[in-house]
Formats: structure tokens, C-alpha cells, sequence
């Protein structure tokens, strides 16, 4: 998408929106940061109440910042709004075991961080402004119903920001500043999902109870990245061969068919090109911590990790000799989802051993449970 500083933005974006692209930045539009609807507060309250959260406990923690952005940064008044696309060809693993597609090569947070902070700075030396805080998605904001109130993006059925030309492939960032903005937006007018409901019927796991409302303790993405705990088994063979991440309600939204391929941008990590799912089991936690540098896999931690690649092993069938390895981990995590998988591959006998072996009493469930579908 292509801005010039003669855009249609009101005095004083065009210097902004100049600055922007010097530093790789298109500005989407400026939103002042006073507060939220009454219809976005009880959303989120009933959201989090109802548990849709899981284990993210940064978000109830900082309700009250994210719905009243002076809480955290009391010299807040606007912000700018910008997005990176990133559409891309599908991969991952060597060997197989699927990545999310903003995972595949450098850390986000990194390249759209340090671009936002040039711009700050830019701006600050220019008397833009005083203060200025970059977010790239890791602060209490609500950076999506930012985009939504500017309307600089519309809200999908998927509960992702949906762009007119990149469909849902977008990175959200802000930045923060202690100067007064107009509201403006570079969206003249926007469409919307009408009666298409592709990502709700082709989610892997289920995860939307209805249009706009995500139930993140089914979704694939949250599991495998976000939540620290056992995976339920009910779900496992939900996850196909998804390591990190999911992609499905991003790439059945007709939006993004016509998106731009923006692969050669983003590039892929060297880690992904050399570690199979069983290279992964039996690594450990150094060289992992070692390969994975710059990578945004490392959020899902090793343990982690190594969790979500033994359901995937599972899933494909594959991996016995690693797998029995992974049984003797020293994370309970990793054994007892190990176990699960070693009964996909029907590896009776490994089982039976690692029964007498263990004294975790939920990794000996999860052997149990395994062992219960021997015919």
C-alpha cells in the first residue's frame, strides 16, 4: 500500500507520515488514547470472566490499563496506529511439523520495535514530541480496538484485524505519544465479512463459540504457545502438525487472497531448515536456547516445545526412537506427552517399561490412559 506525505491526513500527520517511510513504516491512521466504549469494556469484562483467557494472567492482571491506557502511562494522549503484513509461504520444520507463518523467520517484535523506535526518536528531535512509548504487542494495550475505533481496519468473525488488501496477514504496532492528534484514518470506507463463515467452520479445535468470540483455551495457537500445562488429549489430535502456532482461520479468509507475498521480507530462521521434530526431542535446553535466538519459538519455551512436538510425532506416526528417548526427560511435561504419542505409534512394550519407571503420578496417568488402547 503505497502513502505519500500528500495523503489526505490533516496537519500535522504529513511529517509524520514522511518520517514513517524513511524509517519502513506506512501509517495506517492516529487515534487519540482517552478511553473505550462502554460495548468494548463489557466485552472484554465477559470475555475474561468466562475464562476465555486460559492461562494469560497479564490479561485480568491489567484489565484496568488496558481499558484506560493513562493508568500506565498517565502523559498518554495519542497514538499512532501502523501495521507490517506479513503474508507468506506456508512452513516449518525440517521433515514436517507446521509454524505459524509471523514465526518462520525473524522476531517481529524486533524488526517492527527497533523501526518504531526510530521513528520515535525522529520525531522527539524534531519537537514532535516529549515522550513516546513503542508497543509491538508485548504492553497493556488493546492495540486491535485501537485500529477498530479508527477504523483503520475492521473486525473478522476470527476476531483478527482485517485489512481490505492483506486480509488478516498484519502485525500491530503503536506508537505512544504525549502529543494531541486528530482522529484520522487512511481507510475511506471498509467492507466486512457478510455472510462468510469459513473461519468458524474450518477451525481445527472449535475454538469459536460464536462469530467475534474466541475461546482461546481450545485455540491451537494459545495451546501451543501460550499455555504452560498438559494439552488435553481431547485436543491433541486436533493440532495435526502444528508445532507453533495455527494458521487455518487466517488462510481460508477470502481477504487474504490477493494479499502480497512478502516472504523474501521476513526470510526464514536458519534453526527451522536444520532441526527435524526429532532433532528437537533431543537436543537440549542450550542448544536449543542457542539456536532458536531471534526466533519468536522461543516463547513457547522448551518444555513447551518439545510438548507440542510430541503430539505431532504422534500425529504423524513417526519418531519412535526419539519419542522413547523424550519418555526419560526430565520435564513431567515432556514424558507424559511423549507417552501419549508412543501409544499413537502402539510402542506397548516402552510403556509398560516407563509405567515401573515412573513416579509422576500424572505422566503414570498418561501411560495408563496410553496402554488402555492395546487391543
Amino acid at each position: 500500500m503505497d502513502i505519500s506525505p500528500q495523503n489526505l491526513a490533516p496537519d500535522p500527520l504529513p511529517k509524520v507520515v514522511e518520517y514513517a517511510l524513511e524509517v519502513g513504516l506506512n501509517l495506517r491512521g492516529s487515534v487519540a488514547t482517552g478511553g473505550f466504549s462502554e460495548t468494548v469494556k463489557d466485552r472484554l469484562k465477559l470475555w475474561l470472566n468466562r475464562g476465555s483467557a486460559g492461562e494469560m494472567g497479564w490479561l485480568p492482571r491489567n484489565q484496568d490499563n488496558l481499558l484506560h491506557l493513562q493508568k500506565w502511562k498517565p502523559w498518554a494522549q495519542s497514538a499512532l496506529l501502523f501495521a507490517l503484513p506479513y503474508r507468506r509461504r506456508g512452513g516449518g520444520f525440517r521433515n514436517g511439523g507446521a509454524v505459524a507463518r509471523y514465526a518462520l523467520g525473524r522476531d517481529y517484535h524486533n524488526v517492527f520495535g527497533k523501526k518504531l523506535e526510530r521513528l520515535g526518536k525522529r520525531l522527539r528531535e524534531d519537537g514532535f514530541c516529549k515522550r513516546f512509548r513503542a508497543v509491538t504487542d508485548a504492553a497493556p494495550v488493546l492495540e486491535r480496538e485501537w485500529a477498530i475505533l479508527n477504523s483503520s481496519g475492521f473486525r473478522g468473525k476470527n476476531t483478527l484485524l482485517l485489512d481490505p488488501q492483506e486480509g488478516p496477514w498484519l502485525i500491530l504496532g503503536e506508537l505512544i505519544l504525549d502529543t494531541e492528534l486528530p482522529n484520522w484514518t487512511l481507510f475511506s470506507a471498509l467492507p466486512s465479512c457478510g455472510t462468510c463463515s469459513a473461519c468458524l467452520d474450518d477451525c481445527p479445535s472449535n475454538a469459536f463459540r460464536a462469530p467475534w468470540d474466541l475461546d482461546a483455551r481450545k485455540c491451537i495457537s494459545y495451546l501451543t504457545i501460550e499455555s504452560r500445562m498438559p494439552i488435553q488429549q481431547s485436543l491433541r489430535k486436533k493440532m495435526g502438525d502444528w508445532v507453533f502456532g495455527c494458521d487455518v482461520c487466517l488462510e481460508v479468509c477470502p481477504f487474504g487472497d490477493k494479499a502480497q507475498d512478502y516472504s523474501d521480507d521476513w526470510g526464514t530462521h536458519a534453526a527451522l531448515e536444520q532441526f527435524s521434530l526429532e532433532d528437537l526431542l533431543e537436543c537440549s535446553e542450550k542448544e536449543f536456547e542457542s539456536a532458536f535466538r531471534g526466533s519468536p519459538i522461543r516463547r513457547a519455551t522448551w518444555p513447551g516445545l518439545l510438548r507440542n512436538a510430541c503430539i505431532v510425532l504422534g500425529n504423524m506416526k513417526r519418531g519412535s526412537r526419539s519419542l522413547k528417548k523424550a519418555l526419560e526427560h526430565p520435564s513431567p511435561l515432556v514424558r507424559g506427552h511423549a507417552a501419549w504419542a508412543l501409544g499413537q505409534l502402539q510402542e506397548w512394550n516402552t510403556l509398560d517399561s516407563g509405567r515401573r519407571k515412573e513416579s509422576e503420578a500424572w505422566v503414570r496417568s498418561e501411560i495408563e490412559s496410553a496402554l488402555e488402547e492395546r487391543t
